[in-house]
């Protein structure tokens, strides 16, 4: 399953259309981020301003009230009312100015609506608290005194009350709350006043202009202070700015496709051979895994090495060898590659090799590798030490195609030789090497190509059979040993052995195979070594009596 979602999501086009829609998502709520705070910016200000200016005008009764009491007429008479509506007259803020003779809860007249007869009593005042000089308020208390008003507000000190213009408003709000609230708890309204009672709540829960409503909150100062909330519907703020937002969703879509379009292209680079080889070799090794290709002496028959060839596989699949070290080589990752499966096999084998000094195990070297500028980091290599430390035989095998016209890696090749290193020739016959080439290199081994060994065992030898001849003079002229590969009959194994050739491999001894098909591999030939040739298996000797 983990496998399955590892290679769905390595597909170029789901991770560019996630990439390209999260782009998307991601600037537009950037943009109703800012869109949203600068609408809350704005209706702060304005509800502050607003707010501000209610509790002058609330804060310039005190002239007013001491301007009221010294008036030289304490009465209802038309001469009062006359002084009452010249006040209301030159300040812009009041509406009406109440007058309670005795100071108490009850009115006899007011400046807008004359003398009421009887009085009129608004019973005990709804906020006492709110001012600390002894002010008391009525807010939207009923008033039957005149037809036509339903309510009033006032606020009173000792014999006269005054009610105020609300001077402003915000229209473009979607909802308000005017209420009274502790300085101990600013969100606990003591007092309603006016507005939606539900409001502060929803406040309250809100998680901000981005996620939600936009609110702005003002509030008087003193122990009991009068505060204003106002709230714009998200939609509204969305509506009111609507052409901002189609400016930034064509550039937000634009955007999410050009990030889409790039990320698809950087995932199929990623998930192209040459991404999954890179990414491979950086990571370890991962997905490279060494196979063991045994080969025999054919003197004993016995397996006495193994070539050491690679193969990869990742989520998205296998890679041939044919495809990957043609991009190793490209990418100029070559020896990474070969200290990575070095190591990896040797990894392998320490283990299972422990009883068989000397095995040896033959490793491609590329050319690029063995030149001089390159050698020196390749003989430091730890992987060489391991080797040493566990009795492996190494040997160094090199492509007659990579020897060139000279012979410029003899004297890397004595680098490699003096580390402890053996040095084969292989796909001998391939390339255009001549003797003296052959012979400047010194190798321990030369392994004939396999298209000179497919002839062998046929009734007519070809050309390429006799070939065969001319490398074994070369070799024993040179004592040098001559491996054959790709053998895949019996007949070409016979006919390898009336030849006097040191080693063979191919297809009919093994094909390459993973560690654990190598080690029952070996463990196979231990047995049949140990097995007696004619009769039975010798009976166990029953342990003495103690």
């Amino acid at each position: 399953m983990a496998r399955h979602l590892n290679t769905l999501f390595n597909r170029p086009l789901l991770p560019a259309i996630l990439a390209g829609l999260t782009t998307f998502v991601l600037m537009m709520m950037l943009a109703w981020s800012g869109i949203a705070f600068e609408a809350h910016r704005d209706l702060q200000k304005r509800t502050s301003g607003l707010f501000s200016i209610w509790l002058a005008n609330i804060d310039g009764g005190n002239r007013l009230y001491a301007e009221l009491e010294a008036l030289p007429t304490q009465d209802c008479s038309t001469e009062h009312l006359n002084q009452l509506n010249t006040i209301v007259y030159n300040d812009n803020h009041i509406t009406n100015i109440w007058f309670f003779p005795d100071g108490d809860t009850r009115t006899t007249c007011a400046s807008s609506f004359g003398g009421f007869d009887p009085a009129f009593d608004f019973g005990p005042p709804e906020i006492t608290s709110l001012f600390s000089d002894g002010r008391e308020a009525w807010y939207r208390t009923p008033f039957r005194g005149v037809a036509g008003v339903d309510d009033v507000t006032l606020i009173k000190k000792n014999r006269y009350a005054v009610s105020f213009y609300r001077t402003g408003s915000l229209p473009e709000t979607t909802d308000g709350l005017l209420y009274i609230s502790d300085t101990q708890d600013p969100d606990a309204e003591l007092f309603h006043m006016a507005g939606n009672r539900g409001l502060l709540k929803q406040s309250r829960d809100s998680l901000g202009p981005v996620f939600g409503h936009v609110y702005a909150h003002a509030c008087g100062d003193g122990p009991v202070r009068l505060c204003y909330l106002t709230m714009i519907h998200a939609g509204k703020v969305m509506r009111d700015n609507d052409s901002l937002i189609a400016i930034f969703t064509v550039f937000s879509l634009i955007t999410g496709i050009l990030v889409s379009q790039r990320l698809r292209r950087i995932v199929r680079q990623r998930n192209s051979p040459a991404g999954r080889i890179r990414r491979a070799i950086r990571n370890g090794g991962r997905g490279f895994e060494p196979h063991f290709q045994p080969f025999v002496t054919l003197n004993t028959m016995t397996c006495e090495g193994c070539e050491v060839l690679a193969r990869f596989e990742d989520a998205q699949g296998k890679l041939f060898p044919d495809e990957f070290i043609a991009i190793i080589q490209e990418q100029g990752l070559t020896w990474e590659f070969t200290e990575i499966i070095i190591a990896k096999a040797l990894q392998d084998l320490t283990p299972l090799l422990a009883g068989r000094p000397g095995f040896k195990v033959g490793v491609n070297f590329f050319q690029v590798d063995l030149d001089d500028e390159r050698i020196q980091t390749v003989i430091k290599s730890p992987v060489f030490e391991t080797a040493t430390q566990a009795n492996i035989s190494l040997s160094c095998e090199i492509l007659e195609t990579g020897i060139g016209t000279g012979t410029s890696i003899a004297k890397s090749l004595e680098y490699l030789r003096s580390i402890g290193c053996q040095i084969a020739i292989d796909d001998f016959g391939t390339g255009y090497s001549n003797l003296a080439q052959i012979k400047a290199l010194n190798p321990d081994v030369v392994k004939i190509d396999k298209m000179f060994i497919d002839d062998l065992g046929t009734t007519t030898e070809s050309a390429r059979g006799v070939f065969v001849h001319a490398i074994l003079g070369i070799a024993d002229a040179h004592a040098m040993k001559v491996c054959a590969e790709g053998v895949e009959s019996a007949e070409q194994l016979a006919s390898l052995r009336t030849r006097n050739v040191d080693y063979a491999q191919g297809y009919y001894f093994a094909r390459p195979m993973p560690i654990r098909d190598f080690a029952l591999y070996l463990l196979e030939q231990t047995l049949k070594d140990r097995m007696p040739a004619e009769g039975r298996l010798p009976k166990l000797k029953q342990a003495a009596a103690i």
